[in-house]
């Protein structure tokens, strides 16, 4: 059977979250803890639009302190990963995404975005062969999401850095492709998207080659387009292409679908063979132009979304829609605004101005119960289409923003016409009935915003005195690590003298922290202690480092950041050369129950092992170093090390000579690991096992294998000697088996 596909815009998916699976933890309880979970997660959102970012975390951050089971506090973790990555904290990124991606978080699409998530962090950090791991794991456990296709591109960019130029031609190429097989066929597509065309044929492939197959866009606003699909891979039966989509007018043959918001696209695939003989018969596929909208109150520039509105000022109005742009004129759409109050309202006017001053004050009005509103005002406000920023007076209309104002008139005063009426404290309100959506509904698309005396400017000078204790301890913290990161930059130049005075004034904030405002608030005592170990461990203080590590399991043993300590205490003991003392550390690491730095912790107890053996001179430490091994690459087949934990097996069998197994192995590194660090060398040795076999030609091509793939390794040089050994002899007459 041959199909056509329609695969829309950025594969978004969205997951319902059925509340059946809360109700067997706690029954009614867990239901009232989802429900107060979810309402400070909303908090928590509303405050980062708002800019109050630290806010913001300290809201996400209650969700896993108050309500530790409940199925809300994956997505909290998710969301304080997102923004410790784009501040460059990469430790508490990994540490929230990783505790995402478990199998108690029923939600798949969390999982693979966390996933993705920790390898972009390692990407982020340099750490490409971490990364690769990572990213590899994504494609395999989360096939036909928009997580695979990121994937493929941080694979890309990654090989791009490291030089290797082919394999990120490889992975780009797989950007996608990867398709839910699972998934419906599309019916839809959300204006500005990228259109993806997927053909499954099976006698098509071998017919497509190089120059693919042709397929026609057709739209009935009178715009036509082709795409050409190919393979997602040689001999692939499924063929892909795409095209981008924008808002305008049809432009035919420009190579970009323009659409209006009452287009429909038809898709015309010509099938020149069928299962039952038939020739040339033309498939079609329709869809239908819609788009979610979305509603905001924003700034003056209608740029930015703003979390309140000005009495005696107007208020800007924004609503995005793009399948309500039906003509080349600025078309218009009506939206309800309505000022509404708590019945029960606070006596203190004082209060009842200002936001909550802190998380503890907003989490307390979260577990009031909601408030009941009165509506005070209502009015029917229309909407314009603005045209697109640069664009010259007159022209086409196409950019499915509708902007307006409405003026906020003060309650009790005489109000301009057309004003809505309001007071400090209350809430304005904008309600959009959104008739034709992704949804299978009409929807009603809402926001809020406070209303305020005074002003929104932005531009205000800031206070330079820090007055909350808690703030300037945090700072204090930031401090200490851009000191220590100052220090590792000296460190690296070979400056000793400077690199040790930046770690010892890093000492004296964090030391700072611990006397003065530790004992109050064991979150920031916590953070000491791992600013600490990690600062001794740089300044390679490393009876320091493991004490301070000992310290941190004493005091927390429950921390995040005990795995961390395990790990570095181990590799201190590992630099100093207590190897029996590393392993009985690795090990109470490799032991703890789901710890991502597991597969590390084995992977190093080979490590010892090996260094046992070389220097005591004793073979019997290889054969445990192998177990070793064995156990991580077994345990662990889809960590990081466990591709590492392969090639240190083949490494073993080829001393020992036993060709056979050793070859094995490095076929399948070849499949599995193709994007490790040590490929070059599975190659390598792979061709000596071959010249140990006699297989001369087979070794060749690895060996030239290895120098067309990996020109910059070391092993190239040492491979290009061997190739013209085994050239020089076939030309002597010697025999190539």
């Amino acid at each position: 059977m041959k199909k056509l596909f329609l695969v829309l815009g950025v594969a978004v998916v969205l997951h319902s979250q059925p509340l059946a699976h809360a109700q067997v933890a706690g029954g009614a309880l867990s239901l009232v803890d989802d429900k107060k979970a979810k309402a400070l997660i909303d908090a928590g959102d509303a405050r980062f639009e708002a800019g109050e970012l630290a806010a913001a975390m300290d809201l996400y951050k209650a969700v896993m302190d108050r309500y530790p089971v409940s199925r809300w506090r994956f997505l909290a973790r998710l969301k304080m990963g997102k923004q410790f990555l784009k501040e460059k904290k990469f430790d508490l990124a990994l540490d929230q995404f990783r505790r995402v991606a478990v199998e108690d978080n029923k939600d798949a699409d969390q999982r693979g975005d966390a996933s993705l998530q920790v390898g972009v962090c390692f990407f982020e950090m340099g750490k490409f062969e971490e990364a690769f791991g990572e990213l590899r794991k994504v494609i395999k456990l989360h096939p036909g999401t928009p997580y695979s296709n990121d994937a493929y591109y941080y694979i890309g960019q990654a090989h791009f850095k490291l030089g290797r130029f082919g394999n990120a031609i490889e992975a780009f190429k797989n950007v996608g492709t990867s398709i839910d097989p699972q998934a419906q066929e599309a019916e839809k597509l959300d204006a500005g998207k990228r259109l993806f065309v997927k053909i499954d044929d099976k006698d098509l492939s071998a017919q497509a080659g190089e120059s693919g197959v042709v397929v026609t866009i057709e739209t009935s606003a009178g715009d036509k387009e082709s795409v050409t699909c190919f393979p997602v891979t040689p001999g692939a039966p499924i063929l892909m292409g795409s095209l981008r989509t924008q808002l305008g007018d049809a432009k035919p043959g420009d190579g970009v679908v323009q659409l209006i918001g009452t287009d429909k696209i038809k898709v015309i695939y010509t099938d020149k063979q069928t299962a039952d003989a038939q020739l040339n018969i033309v498939r079609t596929k329709e869809i239908k132009v819609v788009g979610n909208a979305r509603v905001k109150v924003v700034d003056g520039a209608f740029a930015e979304a703003v979390g309140a509105v000005v009495l005696d000022k107007p208020a800007f109005l924004l609503v995005q829609d793009s399948d309500r742009d039906i003509s080349g004129k600025s078309d218009e759409i009506e939206v309800i605004v309505r000022t509404k109050r708590p019945v029960e309202e606070n006596p203190d006017s004082e209060k009842a101005e200002k936001p909550a001053v802190n998380a503890a004050a907003a989490l307390e009005a979260l577990e009031k119960a909601e408030p009941i509103f009165k509506v005070i005002d209502e009015k029917k406000v229309k909407l314009v289409e603005k045209p697109a920023d640069g664009a010259a007076p007159g022209g086409a209309v196409h950019t499915g923003a509708f902007i307006g104002t409405i003026q906020m008139a003060r309650q009790g005063e005489t109000p301009n016409p057309g004003a809505i009426v309001a007071q400090v404290g209350d809430v304005l309100e904008i309600e959009y009935q959104d008739d034709v959506s992704l949804d299978a509904k009409p929807v009603a698309r809402r926001t809020v915003a406070r209303v305020i005396e005074g002003n929104l400017n932005p531009l205000q000078v800031a206070n330079a005195k820090i007055n909350d204790e808690e703030l300037k301890f945090k700072t204090a913290l930031k401090t200490s690590e851009a000191l220590k990161n100052i220090g590792n930059i000296y460190k690296e130049l070979g400056l000793t003298k400077q690199a040790t005075d930046k770690y010892k004034q890093a000492l004296v904030e964090t030391e700072q922290v611990a006397r003065s405002y530790g004992a109050l608030n064991q979150r920031l005592l916590e953070q000491t202690y791992v600013q600490m170990w990690k600062i001794y461990y740089a300044m390679d203080d490393l009876g320091r480092a493991a004490q301070m590590c000992l310290e941190l399991q004493r005091r927390f043993p429950d921390s995040p950041f005990v795995d961390d300590a395990l790990l570095l205490m181990g590799q201190v003991s590992q630099k100093q050369g207590k190897f029996q003392e590393a392993i009985g550390v690795y090990r109470r690491l490799a032991a703890l129950k789901n710890s991502p730095l597991a597969p590390a912790a084995q992977y190093a107890i080979g490590e010892c092992y090996e260094e046992l053996g070389t220097t005591q001179k004793n073979k019997i430490y290889y054969d445990e170093a192998f177990l070793a091994f064995k156990g991580c690459f077994e345990k662990f087949p889809n960590s990081n090390q466990a591709g590492d934990a392969l090639s240190k097996m083949a490494e073993y069998y080829y001393t020992k000579e036993d060709f056979t197994r050793a070859l094995d192995l490095y076929e399948e590194a070849l499949q599995q690991y193709q994007d490790s660090k040590f490929i070059d060398v599975i190659l390598y040795n792979y061709g000596r096992c071959l010249v140990k076999m006699k297989k001369l030609d087979g070794a060749v091509e690895k060996f030239n294998q290895l120098i067309s793939t990996y020109p910059n390794s070391k092993m190239v040089a040492n491979a290009q000697k061997i190739v013209e050994a085994i050239e020089k002899r076939k030309t002597a007459g010697g025999t190539a088996n």
